[in-house]
């Protein structure tokens, strides 16, 4: 799937590659970074850059768009309400009693370690589902963000191969 991700990418700039895989919820900077570095050379600082521009320019998006979802299926798809409802709540009642406490914590310390799908999409979706402030959740995300790029670019250095 990445493999297809990347050839739809050709003949796009190298440095709008990385800050655009950044921002796919399957690739995110877990993968563009050791590309920036390892595939399009760019130096580790410009990689974690890009990477964490693509990435920040998606919290936005995110974060409040699942609210604006809500209102047009509300208005629109009426039908299409509960389904979504149910997958909203069903998300909270299993976040809510494990990361609640914890708030803009938890989310930087989701987003600090990188596995797979521990990106800013799913840290935005569980902000979203746990109710947390903005202005702690950007705090959380973004920050947790900063640290697991850089640690994907530590990662890529040292080991000299894309992850």
């Amino acid at each position: 799937m990445t493999e297809a991700i990347i050839q739809a990418l050709e003949g796009v700039p190298a440095w709008l590659r990385v800050i655009l895989l950044s921002a796919i919820p399957i690739t995110e900077y877990q993968l563009s970074i050791p590309l920036g570095i390892h595939e399009y050379h760019f130096h580790p600082a410009v990689a974690l850059a890009l990477s964490a521009l693509g990435a920040t320019l998606i919290f936005f998006p995110v974060y409040w768009g699942l609210e604006t979802l809500h209102t047009l299926v509300e208005r629109y798809l009426p039908r299409l309400l509960r389904p979504l409802d149910i997958v909203v709540a069903r998300a909270e009642n299993k976040l809510k009693d494990r990361y609640s406490k914890y708030g803009a914590f938890a989310l930087f310390l989701f987003l600090m370690i990188p596995f797979p799908f521990t990106g800013v999409w799913t840290a935005s979706l569980a902000a979203v589902a746990l109710k947390i402030p903005f202005k702690q959740a950007a705090l959380g995300i973004l920050s947790g963000m900063v640290s697991g790029a850089t640690i994907v670019t530590l990662l890529s250095l040292a080991g000299g191969a894309v992850l």
